[in-house]
């Protein structure tokens, strides 16, 4: 499984504005604040969407702690995509988070 730091992350997004990210916590947490750009994707029906997704993307997958994203990126590797975990979590992040 591909992963990158909470850091390492936080310099891509800053580096390119237009990368894919995926955030799988629930709602509530999602609109309480998240990294900008980043598209609620929840973990419980990532399997459901997965025809909303490109093959030809990278996706990076975050959640609150780590756990979750690991668990997505798993569904999504498993199936075909290219994912990269982000370890840590939102409440990591270290840039501004948008509402």
């Amino acid at each position: 499984m591909n992963q990158v730091t909470i850091e390492e992350f936080y310099d891509i997004v800053k580096a390119d504005g237009s990368v894919n990210i995926l955030d799988v916590r629930p709602r509530e947490l999602y609109e309480e604040g998240h990294v900008p750009g980043a598209v609620h994707f929840p973990l419980s029906e990532i399997e459901d969407h997965l025809d909303d997704l490109d093959k030809d993307q990278v996706y990076y997958v975050i959640c609150h702690d780590g756990k979750g994203s690991k668990k997505g990126t798993e569904i999504l590797d498993k199936n075909g995509f290219n994912a990269i975990n982000v370890e840590k979590g939102v409440p990591d992040y270290p840039g501004e988070l948008e509402k």
